[in-house]
Order: structure tokens, then C-alpha cells, then sequence
């Protein structure tokens, strides 16, 4: 059984308070001499003395917790996000404690309150809608912040991010090249930046190019009820597309259920995701994408949120990260 403070205290025959300091990296400030320093940390070594995480919290007034709060942690861009965080965050002794919003706003303020109950030392946060409120009650309360992915325009913050409305044009390029000259946009019925951002380029290559507009914006909440047959019914109408460009990876793999399942053969022409997948390069025809960079995301987003907690809140920077057409 792991001794207590207490018991540690009493074999070295000092105090609660000194044994207290010392392992808490406390004694020079506490004027304890250097050799009675070392006495009671060879033997708390000795002894394989680990403090209480809370205990260890309120002596040193840190608890080395970073809170990661991404709108799905189980999908495949903060999924595999989240595990190169929490790789690099380990490395500098943190944990992680994330969650996910499921982009409700409501859900995103209580996880928000949570975390600054649970007193993390910096927030990674890929905001929903209507959060801007809480971002400044982070900010208040004098917590490093780093947004990504998204952002709140009206909060200043660091923000770090790709350019969705470059990328997309060069995704509006590649499939103009490969000779398609009809083709459509889907995407969900988000007013998040970086899903507008997508649409609008969509919208500016059309205005540019004279290609028609045609786009399916499908209930980000209903995805699974409806999602299927929305997409295959609208593509069914519009009797002369020959591309699709989905905003999102899993957009891209409803468009694959909807239409090269059973019943869906005849809609033969190219599928473009925003957001590569493990799938698309397996699938034939493959798939071409636009690639999100996650670790080179992941490093800039903790390095600018360490160097907050290290140095203090700084003026709020931008942070563009560039991502990769993947032509398959």
C-alpha cells in the first residue's frame, strides 16, 4: 500500500508541511535547506510515493489538464486530430480531458463550464454557432485559447486553420479539368465559416465560369434519417450532372451508399471530397481529395497554446495551414 504524506513525514521525523513543499518543488521558496531537500526526495523515490493528482492541483495551483472540445471526436478528422494532441501534449507532461459537441451550442457552453470548473490551463476549441459568449468567458477568466478549424469571427482569438475557399477552388479546378463541366456542390445546412467558406468558392467558380449552380445543402442532424434518399432523389432530377463535390469526407461516403449501392449503378461520374479517407484511395473508381495536414494542425495548435500558458495571453494570430490536392 502507497504511504501517505503523513506517514513519509513521520519516518523522516519533519513535518507534513515540509515533506508537502519539497515534493511539490516548493523548497528553495520555502528556504528549506538542499539537504534535507534531497533527504525526502530520495526517499519519496525510494518508496514509489505518487501525490494525489487534486492535492498535487491545489499546491501547485496547475493541473497540467488541457481541455480539446471538436464537434465529433469519433469522426475521421478530430478523431486522428486528437490523438497527434494528445501525443504531443504527453510529451510535455499534460493530459487531455475532450469532449464533443455534436455542434449543438448548448452542449459546447456546458462542456465549456465544465472545463473551467475542472480549472484546465488552455482550451483547444473548434467552436459551434453562437458561442461567443462563452469563448469571452474563457477569455475572462484569463485561460489560453486557441480556436481551429473554425472560428468566431466576432472573438478575437488565435485561430488556426487551412484555407477552406482556396482549397475548394482548386477543387472546383481539378474537377473542370478531368472534363467535368456540370458539376454539383453537397454540403450540410451549416452557417459554420469554414462550411461557408467551401460554398462560396463553389458559388464564385460558377459566377467565373458560367456553370450553373446546383447545390444540395442536407440536414446536418437528420444525416442518417434522410441523408440517403435526399441525395440520390436530387441527383435523380438533375439529369445532367457529371461530378459531385462534397464538403466533407462523410458527405462523400453518403454520396458512395447513396449512389454506387444497389439501384445506383447508373450515376457513373466523379465523386471529389473535401477531407481525404482511408476508403478512397481502395475504392474504384478512387477518389480524389483535398487533404487536411492534421499533425502539422495539431503542432501549431499546441505549440501556440503552450507558449500561452508559458509566457502569458498574447495578442490574438492567425494561423493558415496549407492543405494537399490529392489526384487520384
Amino acid at each position: 500500500m502507497a504511504k501517505s504524506i503523513k506517514e513519509i513525514a513521520q519516518e523522516l521525523n519533519v513535518s507534513k508541511s515540509t515533506v508537502s513543499l519539497v515534493i511539490n518543488h516548493k523548497a528553495e521558496q520555502a528556504r528549506i535547506s538542499k539537504e534535507l531537500e534531497r533527504r525526502v526526495l530520495d526517499y519519496v523515490e525510494k518508496v514509489g510515493y505518487k501525490p494525489n493528482s487534486l492535492a498535487k492541483s491545489l499546491a501547485t495551483g496547475r493541473s497540467n489538464t488541457i481541455g480539446l472540445i471538436v464537434e465529433n471526436i469519433g469522426d475521421s478528422f478530430f478523431g486522428p486530430f486528437a490523438l497527434h494532441v494528445e501525443e504531443l501534449l504527453r510529451k510535455k507532461n499534460y493530459h487531455v480531458l475532450y469532449s464533443s459537441t455534436l455542434g449543438d451550442p448548448q452542449n459546447a457552453q456546458d462542456i465549456i463550464d465544465f472545463m473551467l470548473e475542472k480549472k484546465v490551463e488552455g482550451i483547444l476549441l473548434a467552436p459551434t454557432v453562437n458561442l461567443e459568449e462563452h469563448q469571452r468567458k474563457i477569455l475572462e477568466n484569463k485561460v489560453p485559447l486557441v480556436v481551429f478549424d473554425r472560428n468566431s469571427p466576432e472573438v478575437a482569438t488565435h485561430y488556426v486553420h487551412i484555407d477552406n475557399g482556396d482549397s475548394s477552388w482548386k477543387a472546383c479546378l481539378h474537377l473542370q479539368s478531368i472534363g467535368c463541366k456540370n458539376f454539383g456542390l453537397i454540403t450540410i445546412d451549416s452557417d459554420q465559416p469554414q462550411m461557408l467558406a467551401r460554398k462560396n468558392a463553389y458559388l464564385q467558380f460558377c459566377e467565373e465560369t458560367g456553370m450553373q449552380v446546383r447545390i444540395l445543402q442536407l440536414p446536418y442532424n437528420r444525416l442518417r434519417q434522410k441523408g440517403i434518399a435526399a441525395l440520390r432523389s436530387w441527383v435523380s432530377k438533375n439529369v445532367d450532372l457529371d461530378g459531385l463535390f462534397f464538403t466533407t469526407n462523410y458527405l462523400c461516403i453518403l454520396g458512395l451508399k447513396s449512389l454506387r449501392s444497389e439501384g445506383g449503378e447508373h450515376f457513373n461520374f466523379p465523386l471529389f471530397s473535401f477531407d481525404d479517407h482511408e476508403l478512397f484511395d481502395i475504392l474504384n473508381p478512387k477518389i480524389s481529395c483535398i487533404q487536411q495536414p492534421l499533425e502539422p494542425l495539431a503542432k501549431t495548435c499546441v505549440k501556440v497554446l503552450l507558449k500561452e500558458i508559458d509566457s502569458g495571453i498574447t495578442s490574438p494570430k492567425e494561423y493558415v495551414i496549407s492543405t494537399n490536392l490529392i489526384k487520384r
